[in-house]
């Protein structure tokens, strides 16, 4: 069977270039490390779900729950606020970010994209894109 000249091509350029370079393969091994981390992170939800699951199931009555939850702060604030999150996903904010040539690659200029939708534009302005 003979294979199409731009097939060889495609072949020939992914045999000669190591793989560590392309930014496929580094956008797929950034989204790797997300998806790790937010593994991670849902066990840890998990466990703290799981650990004050059983806390409340001891009490007996109103008062010992009570006394549970006052004495349990910590366990809550991490689970239930902003903070407690930032805290646990902040190696992820300060990550390296792979760059990618969105025009040249799909044809799409990210910028423009992101001024037609005024909540994407507002995330770029608030630095969170």
């Amino acid at each position: 069977m003979i294979t199409p000249e731009h097939i060889q091509s495609n072949i020939k350029y992914f045999q000669e270039n190591d793989i560590e370079n392309d930014n496929d393969y580094q956008l797929l091994m950034q989204q790797k490390h997300v998806m790790e981390q937010k593994l991670m992170e849902r066990n840890y939800y998990h466990k703290n779900f799981q650990l004050l699951y059983s806390l409340v199931e001891k009490s007996r009555n109103y008062q010992e729950f009570v006394d549970i939850l006052v004495n349990n702060k910590t366990l809550l604030k991490e689970i239930f606020t902003l903070e407690g999150q930032l805290r646990r996903s902040h190696h992820l904010i300060n990550s390296d970010n792979v760059e990618i040539d969105w025009l040249h690659k799909f044809g799409i200029d990210i910028m423009e994209y992101i001024v037609k939708d005024p909540k994407l534009f507002s995330l770029y302005n608030n630095g969170l894109l």
